[in-house]
């Protein structure tokens, strides 16, 4: 019998992040195998499939991390990384791509500006991930979730902000998407170029009849906590600032 083939990494999981890392994989000719429960859900294939890699990039949902290693003693003498921005554990390594990935592949010009936020105290970069030049960062096990949590706030939230405000125009309006999207392109301009000077209206103008105004017109819409959130966030950012 031939001798199985050595790949530099082992893919676990079929999902979005594993599609987007295996395109990558591709694009940098990087060998790999790759094993999901869609395809294999006796876990009958795991074993010979993990057993010429010596990285095993768990890239499963971050409530199955654990529980996957644990149950797999073919894991237990492999480097076991995942991609979870929140999730701390001493059975494998952490690495987060800073970059939100949807349902389209990327270049491999962006896979290569994506940085990765490691833990602190582990191996090298190019030990965990040979072959990748990204950007990395590392950064204090116990203060991770304080880093996703920015994550998710700018990235997540921001999604349901734009959401709301297109949905609304069109539907409560008639103004379709297509001739708002500019207001998008300039704040997100704006951002881009000098993100300390780019907030506008009656936050930074301190218009306290503007914006009481803007939640009594809020009134019965869910949003209303919202917008009040950022203004209480806002005005107690500012007065630490004085401090």
């Amino acid at each position: 019998m031939g001798q199985v083939p050595q790949a530099e990494f082992a893919i676990i999981g079929s999902g979005r992040m594993a599609r987007h890392f295996c395109h990558y994989l591709d694009l940098l000719r990087i060998s790999y195998r790759q094993w999901s429960r869609q395809t294999d859900p006796q876990y009958t294939q795991l074993a010979q499939i993990i057993a010429p890699c010596d990285r095993v990039l768990l890239l499963i949902n971050d409530t199955a991390i654990e529980p996957f290693i644990t149950a797999h003693n073919c894991l237990h003498n492999k480097t076991l990384l995942h991609f979870s921005g929140q999730l701390v554990t001493k059975l494998a390594i952490g690495l987060h791509p800073l970059m939100t990935f949807n349902q389209q592949l990327y270049s491999l010009a962006t896979y290569q500006k994506i940085s990765f936020i490691v833990e602190q105290d582990a191996p090298p970069f190019s030990q965990l991930l040979p072959g990748l030049s990204n950007p990395n960062f590392r950064i204090d096990p116990n203060k991770k979730a304080f880093y996703h949590a920015l994550c998710v706030l700018s990235g997540n939230f921001t999604v349901l902000l734009w959401q709301k405000f297109f949905t609304e125009l069109e539907k409560t309006f008639a103004i379709p998407q297509q001739h708002t999207q500019e207001y998008l392109n300039q704040i997100f301009h704006n951002i881009q170029e000098d993100v300390q000077t780019a907030l506008t209206g009656p936050l930074p103008r301190n218009d306290i009849t503007t914006l009481n105004n803007n939640l009594q017109a809020l009134s019965g819409d869910p949003f209303q906590q919202v917008y009040q959130a950022f203004v209480n966030a806002y005005q107690a950012t500012k007065q630490a600032e004085t401090v």
